[in-house]
C-alpha cells in the first residue's frame, strides 16, 4: 500500500510540472493593429511628418526651381541631377542675346559642324535671332558667317549708339536681312526657326515663326541700346522657357542654349558701369544663368572683353567662341552618342 501511494505521488508531481510551464509561457496573440477597432500605435504607423512627404520644389514641367535669392555664381547648376539623353536626339538650339557678342555664336556653330551634331530646329533672342535665322536658312555655319560679317561697325555707330548714347533704327540690320533673305518665309527655311517678341502696349509675348522673314525679324531683334522698339515691340529677352517649350513642341527633344553673356558685365561696360543700359544687360546676363534650368545643356562663352556694342572685333569674337566651345561641344557629341 505504501508503495502504491509513493508511485501515485511521483506521477502527480510529474504531471504538474509541464502544466505549470504551459501556464507560465506567454500566449501568442494577434497584434493590436489587426484587431477590429484597434488604435494604431502613433510611433510606428502614424502619418509621417510633412517634411518627409513633401516632394522637392519643382516647376510645372518637373524641372528644378532656381532659388531667386541666389546670386548668378551661386546657382548650383552642377548639382542638378543629369538630364537623360534621348536615344535618338533631336537637338534644338537657342541663340541667346548679346548684341555684337553674338559673333561668338558663329564659332560655336562651327564646332557643331566639326563634331557632326545635327541641329533639328533653332530659335534666337535679340541679335541672336538674326544669327539663328541666317543659320536656319540653309543650315550652314559658313553661310551664317558670310552674311553676319556684312554688318559694319561704322554703319551702326552712325546711328548715334555710342556718341550720343541713343538707340538707333533697325534700318542697318534690315538691309542685311533683305540682301540675304529677300522674299523668303520662315516656313521656307531648311531648319524650323522662331524668335520671341514682346509687345509693350499689350504687354504680351509672341513667338514669331511664320511669314515673311523681312517682316518678322524687326519684331524680335530691337533692344536698347542697339535699336529702338519697332512698332512698340522689342525682343523678349527673358522668354527662354517659352522658346525651349516651343522647340520641344516642334519635335526637338534636347535643347542647347548658346550663351555669349558669360563673365562680368562690368569689365567692358556699355557707356558707364552704372549706366542704365549696362545695368539692364547685367541683369539679362544673370537671367540667362537662372533660366538655363529650362534647357538641357548650356554652352557659355566668356566675351566680357567686348561690349554688346562692339561690331568691330567680329573675327576675334568668332574665334574665341570656337576655341572656348571646342571641348564643350566634343563632350556634348559624346554625350549624345554621336
Amino acid at each position: 500500500m505504501k508503495l502504491l501511494i509513493l508511485i501515485f505521488l511521483v506521477g502527480a508531481i510529474g504531471c504538474q510540472t509541464p502544466l505549470h510551464k504551459r501556464d507560465s509561457a506567454p500566449t501568442p496573440s494577434r497584434p493590436e493593429t489587426d484587431r477590429p477597432n484597434a488604435t494604431r500605435p502613433k510611433d510606428s504607423t502614424s502619418t509621417p511628418p510633412t517634411t518627409t512627404t513633401q516632394p522637392p520644389a519643382e516647376a510645372e514641367d518637373n524641372r528644378p526651381v532656381v532659388d531667386d535669392n541666389m546670386a548668378p555664381d551661386e546657382v548650383e547648376s552642377d548639382n542638378r541631377p543629369p538630364k537623360p539623353v534621348p536615344r535618338l536626339p533631336k537637338v534644338g538650339v537657342i541663340f541667346g542675346p548679346g548684341g555684337g557678342k553674338v559673333f561668338g555664336q558663329i564659332g560655336v556653330l562651327q564646332e557643331f559642324q566639326k563634331n557632326k551634331i545635327p541641329i533639328y530646329n533653332v530659335a534666337g533672342i535679340e541679335m541672336g535671332a538674326l544669327a539663328a535665322s541666317l543659320y536656319a536658312w540653309r543650315g550652314s555655319a559658313n553661310d551664317m558667317e558670310w552674311q553676319m560679317f556684312k554688318i559694319k561697325s561704322e554703319d551702326i555707330i552712325k546711328k548715334g549708339l555710342i556718341s550720343s548714347k541713343r538707340a538707333g533704327d533697325f534700318d542697318v540690320i534690315q538691309s542685311i536681312v533683305k540682301s540675304a533673305l529677300h522674299n523668303l518665309k520662315a516656313e521656307d527655311f531648311k531648319k524650323p526657326f522662331a524668335c520671341p517678341a514682346l509687345n509693350l502696349e499689350k504687354n504680351k509675348m509672341y513667338v514669331m515663326n511664320r511669314g515673311n522673314i523681312e517682316a518678322l525679324l524687326p519684331y524680335c531683334i530691337p533692344y536698347p541700346p542697339l535699336f529702338k522698339p519697332y512698332q512698340k515691340n522689342i525682343s523678349a529677352v527673358r522668354e527662354l522657357k517659352a522658346l525651349a517649350d516651343h522647340l520641344r513642341k516642334q519635335g526637338a527633344n534636347y535643347i542647347v542654349l548658346i550663351n555669349v553673356l558669360g563673365g562680368s558685365a562690368f569689365k567692358t561696360p556699355i557707356n558707364e558701369s552704372d549706366s542704365v543700359e549696362n545695368l539692364v544687360w547685367a541683369e539679362i546676363s544673370s537671367q540667362m544663368v537662372k533660366e538655363s534650368a529650362h534647357v538641357d545643356h548650356t554652352i557659355t562663352i566668356n566675351l566680357d572683353s567686348y561690349s554688346v556694342l562692339d561690331f568691330e572685333n567680329k573675327r576675334d569674337m568668332m574665334q574665341k567662341g570656337s576655341s572656348q566651345a571646342n571641348r564643350a561641344v566634343r563632350s556634348l557629341a559624346e554625350k549624345l552618342g554621336l
